[in-house]
């Protein structure tokens, strides 16, 4: 996202110049600067910049201008971007000008010329977080307004009545379907003593009016949970039986502030009790009873299929859960791992401009010609050998430095040699001799260290930002969903990257991995089951081999199929239960880690895309072979 821009105004380029070299320092690269000779160039910048959609946070104008006066652009600035900040600068402005600004173009400040730099500074810098905060409340209302109205839309779909009162006892709201339920009046106004005016609730099959204590509302203004059926509309033309739930709603301290309540019409749940009612007492005969406790059996087995049906289900979505489990772990290390890294090195960054920044000038300005040379030469070498070296390379490398500088008599051989060694300067050391004599020697070596750390920090920050953003594209690959249940066109070798990468933890522990991919065409599948295809031959493949061997992932066309091959290492499938594998339910896993559904369900996701799966098994190489329909 391109940053918010600050455009600066003013007839003399040198106090364009000025400007920019000022608030630069103030925006921290948070936003860029744009510059305009003049009023009529102003316009025709902000024109263009609308045009462009971009975000003009801050206008900053002189006043006094041959063409158009900073007031006026001020004006135009705020017709077309009320939001924009506005601040004047000049050393000759009218009253009128001044007050015209502030009236017509909601000026935000007046800074005077000749200006002071650091009052020119905090002036920016404020604006500028009074933009940005304005800004996120701005975004925050929206959301807050859109979530309100989606709520809103909500219950007034719903098909039972919602009414929420205060704590007086006021409606403050009902959606339509209450309001046809009570026959509520728009502007109805309520409180707690004429609450059962208003709602004409009376206890089932009785005559009495339902007083302001008994009735659920009032009771969860009071405190309570309420829930009962016993309570009916009692109407001029009917009498409506009601299911109420209402339940109090409590502000940040406790307090009591609102109760809600739903209203359900159960006049057929009401009327079918009194059939089944009546049904029973005139049950007389024993075939009634015979054919009363068949439907009962019919019923306990349909509920029974049911609980079975739910119980698959569960199954299922319990080995869809634990391979996400599975994959879960590996990507929090892949991200965490980066972001430390990031983490790391932007501390090392901050600390130490935080402690040196306002030294470093005074140490460059110090630095002969000669100095300033050996300073680029130095860094120059250093990042030019990015090689790295083990503990012991560096022992043996340091004792033949730490022997170079004793030559030259120097009492700080050791800690010049670390200092090389962090620098990795390991070879014609000679030419830096006359360096070492000085005092100021170590000092100078430790400043070249601390620059090259920086550029390092700056490297793997790069380095680790690529690898997070791998892995968070391969999980937005991963978790796709066909939502509307159709087809989409990919390439599958998508998907099998996907799941690759999001295995990439346990596989970089000790697998090596072999992918052969040929050029493929893109076919119509449901995406995201195929995911889960991938996951599960990956998962089962790694855990054959425990995770120490080689797994090797081929795709190819043959014979008009797109044929993906998964191969490990581990000790095969025994003989004896090869041709149970793809059964529901069968595994060979301890309890708890398997449910036995994975390449039952593997197997029907590949027979919905129209394609097959099979198997070829010896110890030391399984392969699992997939072919789907290039034309699919």
């Amino acid at each position: 996202m391109s940053k918010p821009i600050v455009i600066c105004i003013d007839d003399e380029q040198i106090v364009l110049d000025s400007l920019i070299r000022e608030i630069s320092e103030s925006l921290d690269n948070e936003c860029d600067i744009e510059t305009a000779l003049g009023g009529a160039e102003a316009l025709e910048l902000v024109d263009e910049l609308i045009k462009d959609g971009s975000e003009i946070a801050l206008v900053i104008s002189d006043y006094i201008m041959p063409d158009i006066k900073g007031d006026e652009v001020l004006r135009y600035v705020h017709e077309k971007l009320p939001q924009t900040l506005k601040i004047m600068l000049t050393g000759e402005a009218t009253v009128e000008g001044i007050v015209n600004a502030i009236n017509s173009a909601k000026l935000y400040r007046y800074i005077s010329k000749p200006w002071h730099k650091v009052d020119l500074k905090l002036t920016v810098k404020e604006a500028i977080k009074s933009y940005v905060q304005e800004r996120k409340l701005a975004e925050q209302n929206k959301r807050l307004i859109e979530n309100e109205q989606r709520l809103r839309h909500f219950l007034e779909a719903m098909p039972i009545g919602v009414s929420v009162h205060n704590a007086l006892g006021q409606l403050t709201y009902a959606n339509q379907k209450s309001k046809e339920l009570f026959e509520i009046a728009e502007g109805t106004i309520s409180n707690i003593e004429n609450l059962p005016h208003i709602y004409a609730l009376y206890q089932s099959e009785r005559q009495d009016l339902c007083q302001s204590p008994d009735l659920p509302i009032a009771r969860s203004l009071s405190g309570e949970i309420v829930r009962t059926d016993d309570l009916e509309i009692h109407q001029e033309k009917r009498i409506v039986p009601l299911e109420i739930s209402s339940t109090p709603i409590r502000d940040e301290t406790g307090k009591i502030c609102y109760a809600i309540a739903t209203f359900s019409d159960i006049t057929e749940r009401k009327q079918a009790e009194k059939l089944r009612e009546n049904y029973n007492r005139n049950l007389e005969s024993q075939v009634s009873e015979r054919t009363q406790q068949l439907q009962q059996k019919n019923e306990e087995l349909a509920n029974t299929l049911k609980q079975l049906e739910s119980a698959q289900q569960e199954l299922i979505h319990s080995e869809k859960m634990a391979a996400l489990g599975q994959l879960i772990a590996g990507v929090a290390h892949e991200i965490n791992t980066p972001l430390g890294a990031i983490q790391s090195s932007v501390k090392y960054i901050g600390d130490y401009f935080s402690e040196n920044l306002a030294a470093l000038p005074t140490w460059f300005r110090q630095l002969t010609p000669e100095k300033e040379l050996q300073f680029k030469e130095l860094l120059a070498r250093s990042l030019l050998n990015p090689a790295l070296i083990s503990g012991r390379e560096r022992r043996q490398l340091r004792k033949a430095i730490v022997a170079q500088l004793e030559t030259q008599n120097l009492s700080n051989a050791d800690t010049l040699a670390n200092l090389l060694l962090d620098l990795k300067i390991y070879e014609n050391i000679e030419p830096l001799f006359n360096l070492f004599q000085e005092p100021s020697s170590e000092i100078f070596l430790k400043t070249v260290r601390s620059f090259v750390r920086l550029q390092e920090s700056t490297r793997d920050i790069n380095t680790a930002s690529e690898r997070a953003a791998k892995v968070v594209f391969a999980l937005k690959t991963y978790a796709r969903q066909n939502l509307n249940e159709q087809k989409i066109k990919v390439n599958i070798i998508e998907g099998l990257e996907a799941v690759l990468t999001l295995y990439q933890n346990p596989i970089k522990h000790g697998v090596e991995l072999i992918k052969n991919y040929e050029d493929l065409p893109q076919i119509e599948c449901y995406f995201d089951e195929l995911n889960q295809v991938w996951t599960n031959l990956i998962h089962n493949a790694l855990q054959a081999m425990n995770y120490r061997g080689i797994l090797r992932v081929d795709a190819a066309r043959l014979h008009g199929n797109i044929e993906v091959s998964i191969t490990d290492s581990g000790n095969g499938i025994p003989e004896e239960i090869q041709d149970k594998i793809f059964q529901p339910f069968f595994t060979t896993k301890p309890p708890g880690e398997g449910s036995g559904l994975g390449l039952d369900i593997v197997k029907k996701i590949i027979e919905k895309h129209g394609g097959t799966i099979h198997f070829r098994s010896l110890p030391g190489k399984t392969t699992f072979i997939v072919a789907l329909p290039a034309d699919i």
